[in-house]
This record gives structure tokens, C-alpha cells and sequence, in this order.
């Protein structure tokens, strides 16, 4: 769905810069003001460092295969800003994105002039959360799915009161906001607990274990974890999905929870793409969003599992563990034939050098490297054209939305 309208007046908001602390109460002013959208529905909350949004996407695919209508909201998007709010398998509806925009600027304006609020003091993931909420009361959706966007406890979505909360893997991960250490990092994505609502967890490190067991008792909830027997984060995540369905709804059947789950594809998660038109002798690109340690050894493993051998194009975050994923990458450098570096976009920030030196660290060679993204990933492609040769993209939601901009 292509929204311009919308996306420029979005825009407007990305230079402004709140305080953690001023999130949830700007969102309870935006959740007052329009009559608290959050409660309209039943919902689910997930948060964790990888596989939310597998999560959130399979949470839709099962209540919408049992005939029930759905709001997922999900971040970030890859190509498409509609990927982040629609029913988790699909858009809505131009009517229904139009209407909710109309009431939200309106609303956004009614506010700014009355001085309940200062323009500036609005963020963009704000913005954007209401508007979600908006869409989702509009198109009386019978149950929504809220992706956490980061952390938890301070995060926008921490507005809602949901039916089930869901954990996946918690990592090192976003370290200059939430600290060094496992413990900081989970106390912050435990935050989306709640009063006796029941969580359903995957099998956790026992550091993390630790805080979100305490957050829980103290909330007089009990988290239930999955026993450590899956081979796969994607079998992991559907089970967390079921499970999540089955506190709601009990009755659900099994058999239709599996076909409704083998239907659920998301852009960027282990996406082939062939039949290039702009380069049409690459065989095909594998295009995986993956950015912590864990999830980048998982999509290497299925590399190798289907014999895979293709070039590599990085780039994360500055505040990924990517001495970790190097030496993980080192493990499996057979797989690659040429490593190429760069940034994932101008979104967030990110250190090239840092990169390089991890690289560098684990005696990765590096074929070529540029912070220009924009005409480093052409030249990239290009070679890759030139030689015949597969390329796999992983790193950064932010990179593979510019490589499937540019093809």
C-alpha cells in the first residue's frame, strides 16, 4: 500500500527527540484524547531481541485461519510502511488507512493548538503507535498483535493490557540504552508484564531467567517457558504463537494452528528472491534480517544445510555484538566467497570501522567496503552480476529494506 501522504506528514515528527521516561505518559495523553483505541480489542504483546515479529505474524495467521479479523504492529518494515500495521498477512484498506490518518491528524492538530501537548514532544514511534491502535479500532479488528519496537518497559506499545504476553530469545542487544549486561537488558523487556496476565516464554539463558521470574512473581503472574527441545528458532517461535492462541482459546485445534503457520511468510526472513530484472545473471539473493549473535548462527546453519555458497553483504547497528557475530561468521566462512561491508541506511547509527576491526579480529578478509550504502550496494550487486554469484544480506532490517529498494 503506498500511503505518501501519510508518510510525509510522519516524517515531520523524525528530527523530534523525547525523554524515555515522557514516552508512556505522552501515550497516555494520545490514548485519552482518542477515547483509549488500545482497549478496543483483545491483544497480545511480544517483546524480545529476535523473532517478534515471527511471533506477532504467526499470533495473525492463527486467529485469522479460525475466522477472526486481526491487527498486527510490527517494526520495522522493509520495504513498505503498510508492513507495519495491517492484519498480519495482508494490508488493510486504503478506506481504512484514510480514515484513521484523517482522525489522527485532526486529533494531533485539536491537541498542539490547545497546548495539551507541544508538537515536539511527540516522536515519530508515537505517532505512529496511535495511528496503529486508530487503525485497528476503524477496522474493529477482533484481536490485535503489538510487536514490541525496543526494550519493553518504556517502549510505546507498553500502553496496552494484553490477554497473553510473549517472550522470544533475549540477547545483548541495544547496550548504550539499556545497559552491558543480560540482567539490565531483560529487566527492561520484562517490563511489558502485567498484573496476573499470563506469559509464555522461549527457553531463556538463566541470567535472564532470573529477572524475568522476579518481575513475574512480583506481578503475581508465572511466565510458562518452552522446554529447550526445538532445532530451530522458527519451530521455537510458532510454539510460543500456539500456545499464546490457546490461553484465549483453548479449543482451538492443532491441526488448524499448523496449516495456518505453514502459510505465514514475512519480507526478510530467510527471502529468496530470483529472476532480478535489474541484474539478471545473479542466481538469486537471500535476504535475511537477522542482527544478533544467535540469529545470525541460525540462518548460516540453514545455509549450510542446503549447500549454499554465495557472497556475503553486512552491515548492523552500532549497538549490535558484532565482535560476536564475526567470530560466528568465521566458523562458517566457507560458506562465503567475498565479504563486503557497508552501513545499513542512515536510521540508525552505525560504525563501519568497528565493523572492520571485528572482521579484521577473527582474520575474515573483506573484499571491499564503503559507508556510501547507496552506491556501495549497486557496486556490490553488479559484481555479483558479473560473476554469477549469489548474494546473502543479513544484518540489519535497514539494509535489506535498501538492497530491495534498489532491485
Amino acid at each position: 500500500m503506498d500511503l505518501p501522504e501519510l508518510n510525509t506528514w510522519l516524517d515531520t515528527f523524525l528530527s523530534n527527540k523525547c525523554h524515555p521516561d515522557q514516552k508512556l505518559q505522552t501515550m497516555q495523553i494520545l490514548c485519552d484524547y482518542f477515547g483509549h483505541p488500545e482497549k478496543s480489542c483483545p491483544c497480545f504483546h511480544v517483546a524480545g531481541s529476535k523473532g517478534k515479529g515471527t511471533i506477532a505474524a504467526d499470533i495473525a495467521a492463527i486467529l485469522l485461519e479460525a475466522g477472526f479479523k486481526t491487527g498486527a504492529y510490527m517494526s520495522p518494515h522493509v520495504s513498505h510502511f503498510s508492513e507495519r500495521i495491517g492484519t498480519g498477512a495482508s494490508d488493510f484498506s486504503r478506506k481504512t488507512y484514510n480514515a484513521a490518518f484523517r482522525q489522527l491528524k485532526l486529533g494531533i492538530d485539536d491537541l498542539v493548538s490547545s497546548g495539551q501537548i507541544q508538537k515536539t514532544d511527540l516522536s515519530w514511534f508515537e505517532v505512529v503507535t496511535i495511528f496503529a491502535m486508530l487503525c485497528f479500532r476503524t477496522e474493529k479488528v477482533d484481536f490485535a498483535i503489538y510487536e514490541v519496537g525496543m526494550g519493553g518497559r518504556l517502549d510505546t506499545t507498553n500502553i496496552v493490557t494484553p490477554i497473553c504476553c510473549c517472550f522470544g530469545p533475549i540477547e545483548l542487544e541495544h547496550t548504550k540504552y539499556f545497559g552491558n549486561n543480560l540482567s539490565d537488558i531483560t529487566k527492561e523487556k520484562a517490563g511489558i508484564l502485567k498484573y496476573k496476565i499470563p506469559a509464555i516464554s522461549v527457553p531463556q539463558p538463566s541470567d535472564v531467567k532470573k529477572v524475568l521470574n522476579e518481575t513475574a512473581l512480583s506481578l503475581h503472574t508465572k511466565i510458562e517457558y518452552l522446554p529447550s527441545r526445538y532445532k530451530s528458532y522458527i519451530s521455537q517461535d510458532a510454539e510460543i504463537a500456539k500456545r499464546a492462541v490457546k490461553k484465549y482459546l483453548p479449543n482451538i485445534s492443532e491441526d488448524l494452528m499448523n496449516t495456518a503457520i505453514q502459510k505465514v511468510s514475512l519480507p526478510g526472513r530467510f527471502e529468496i528472491v530470483t529472476n532480478i530484472s535489474k541484474y539478471p545473471n545473479i542466481p538469486y539473493l537471500l535476504i535475511d534480517v537477522a542482527h544478533t549473535p544467535n540469529s545470525i548462527s541460525q540462518v548460516l546453519n540453514r545455509i549450510k544445510h542446503h549447500h549454499y555458497r554465495t557472497n556475503l553483504l553486512f552491515g548492523c547497528a552500532a549497538d549490535k555484538d558484532v565482535d560476536q557475530i564475526a567470530k560466528i561468521i568465521k566458523t562458517n566462512h566457507s560458506i562465503f566467497k567475498n565479504i563486503y561491508l557497508t552501513r545499513p541506511g542512515d536510521f540508525k547509527k552505525s560504525d563501519l570501522n568497528q565493523m572492520l576491526a571485528a572482521f579484521s579480529k577473527n582474520h575474515l578478509s573483506i573484499s571491499s567496503s564503503s559507508p556510501n550504502f547507496t552506491t556501495f550496494i549497486p557496486e556490490v550487486l553488479s559484481q555479483c552480476n558479473s560473476s554469477k554469484t549469489p548474494l546473502t544480506v543479513l544484518g540489519s532490517f535497514y539494509l535489506a529494506g535498501e538492497v530491495k529498494k534498489i532491485i
